[in-house]
């Protein structure tokens, strides 16, 4: 017994010698490699999070233009009527329309630093055009994404058409 314990730990003297100035590199690897994964993950994490919140205030914007190709400036149809352009949108009907929506769906409450931007209201009297602006924050910030700590500034414009006539 004692002669094979003897033969172990002269093959573990070799072995400790076999490996030489290798001794800790794989560590400094694994380190470099799991920083790396936690920049690509808040990276990932913020992009995902901004396209989301961008998507979000496309869809509120949407809505709203949808609603608001639906309003009726009752002074302007009563003035000029109903031709073939279909029913008259003016720039204070779309606004106004607008507000009330985004008021009814609380954005201002879902969205950090919402407005309602401009252009809104309608270029050529059938189109709403509604411009909403608000800010995505991030929510890991990294070394990498410390510009960005304040958010990113998002700016989305919905267009719809009435066609009643």
């Amino acid at each position: 017994m004692r002669r094979w314990l003897a033969g172990r730990c002269r093959l573990a003297a070799r072995h400790r010698a076999r490996r030489g100035d290798d001794d800790g590199q794989v560590l400094l690897l694994v380190i470099a490699y799991a920083a790396l994964a936690l920049v690509l993950v808040t990276v990932v994490v913020g992009a995902s999070a901004v396209y989301l919140e961008r998507k979000r205030l496309l869809a509120v914007a949407d809505a709203a233009a949808l609603d608001a190709a639906d309003a009726l400036d009752t002074a302007a149809l009563y003035e000029r009527g109903a031709g073939p352009g279909g029913v008259p949108l003016t720039d204070a009907s779309v606004r106004r329309s607008v507000e009330d929506y985004v008021r009814s769906v609380n954005a201002p409450g879902r969205f950090y630093s919402f407005a309602i931007g401009v252009p809104t209201g309608t270029p050529d009297g059938r189109t709403a055009e509604v411009t909403l602006v608000a800010t995505a924050r991030i929510p890991l910030v990294s070394y990498v994404l410390a510009d960005f700590s304040d958010g990113i500034p998002l700016r989305v414009t919905a267009r719809a058409r009435t066609d009643l006539g």
